[in-house]
């Protein structure tokens, strides 16, 4: 094996023809640039996957506990006392989500809007104390704000529909929201439950919410809260409402793998072509091997190492270059999305993540094309009859 690695070496290192430095170096860069896009894709579908989970996580709850028509909101409180004594619990809230229409201050079209009342504000909602005698303080998301033209501190009428009956409500805008999730950031007002029940005394119940330590826990907990919260609650978690949505991802992920891979597969077949050259152009010094005993496994692991290195050396450049182009995009803030596409992927931004595991899978996936690729030379050059290899001499 020492040999193959000698003679592989001298291989590369010696100064070829001008076609022989020209097949190198576009197998080279065919298998770096196959490798590249390879990163720079998985990078962007890992980051769409993450942007998407936080949206989802901060939309709602990990765990929503629905309850028959009926709850009293003395009934409501002890439920929540008792699924927050669940280990693993950090935080339980009630809330309403109401359909509904906002009106801006000035003449101008009223926008649909979804209304989410909640006892406990989420993570990225600040709202200012509402005043006894004042109007409802309301936290409206960016794109609403945008088209209707409103900011901090300006009125607003919101109308919505509790108990079958229309209820116009006064608010006042205390803070416009951008979590980049454009489903939140589009379409959501958010309200304090206690004053918006001050305001609607006929508002109905709605669910629990419950936020974990660990949201990859929900399923494991789910059982416990449901029993926590007793008289017929349905519970689902946040995987099982967003399953259908994190499958496509998944699949879509796997897919766009497999046909880059097919890229890949292409510039390792320039290291084929590579290997011909090779040795055509250095069948003389094979032929010598051959000739003093040299074993046809010799030059078979030869040229197995001569088209590994080179496959393997543009991998690692491709790779290098897909980690830098992810970086250089992550800085940029790329890619970015207006309002209309953003409503459309869901998120304003596409954060390029890397992650350990995609590298490990393109680093493998890149090195078995390459091998198998320069298998086929390496293996018909070992097979040549020993009176065809004397005339190589």
């Amino acid at each position: 094996m020492k040999l193959a690695w000698f003679l592989a070496g001298r291989l590369l290192r010696r100064r070829g023809t001008a076609l022989l430095r020209t097949s190198a170096l576009a197998a080279l860069l065919a298998v770096a640039l196959g490798a590249a896009s390879l990163v720079l894709v998985l990078a962007l579908m890992s980051g769409y996957t993450g942007a998407l989970r936080a949206g989802v996580l901060a939309a709602g709850g990990h765990l929503i506990a629905l309850y028959p028509p009926g709850l009293s909101h003395a009934e409501a409180l002890a439920a929540e006392g008792r699924i927050a004594a669940v280990p693993g619990v950090v935080r339980v809230g009630e809330v309403v989500y109401l359909p509904g229409m906002m009106f801006p201050r000035t003449s101008g079209e009223a926008e649909l809007v979804s209304v989410r009342a909640n006892s406990r504000s989420p993570s990225f909602v600040r709202l200012p104390a509402t005043q006894a005698a004042g109007p409802l303080e309301v936290a409206v998301g960016s794109g609403v704000a945008r088209r209707l033209g409103a900011s901090r501190g300006d009125a607003l009428a919101l109308q919505v529909v509790a108990a079958g009956t229309p209820r116009a409500i006064a608010t006042r805008v205390g803070q416009v929201f951008s979590t980049g999730f454009a489903e939140l950031d589009e379409r959501f007002v958010v309200a304090d439950l206690s004053e918006l029940r001050r305001r609607v005394p006929s508002l109905a119940g709605g669910g629990l919410e419950v936020w974990l330590a660990d949201p990859e826990q929900a399923g494991a907990l789910r059982d416990r809260v449901e029993q926590a919260c007793g008289r017929g609650a349905l519970v689902s978690t946040w995987q099982e409402s967003n399953r259908n949505l994190f499958a496509a991802l998944r699949w879509q992920k796997i897919s766009l793998g497999l046909v880059l891979s097919l890229v890949l597969g292409v510039g390792a077949f320039e290291v084929a072509s590579a290997l011909v050259v090779l040795v055509t152009e250095k069948r003389r010094e094979f032929g010598v091997i051959l000739a003093l005993g040299g074993q046809p496994r010799l030059l078979r692991r030869t040229l197995l190492l001569a088209g590994g290195t080179l496959g393997a050396t543009g991998v690692l450049v491709g790779m290098l270059l897909g980690v830098a182009l992810v970086l250089l995009l992550g800085l940029l803030g790329v890619p970015h999305f207006p309002p209309g596409i953003a409503s459309i992927y869901m998120v304003e931004t596409i954060p390029l993540r890397l992650l350990p595991g995609d590298l490990a899978a393109v680093l493998a996936l890149s090195l078995v094309e390459v091998l198998l690729a320069a298998l086929v030379p390496a293996y018909r050059a070992s097979r040549r009859e020993p009176v065809e290899v004397l005339r190589w001499v």
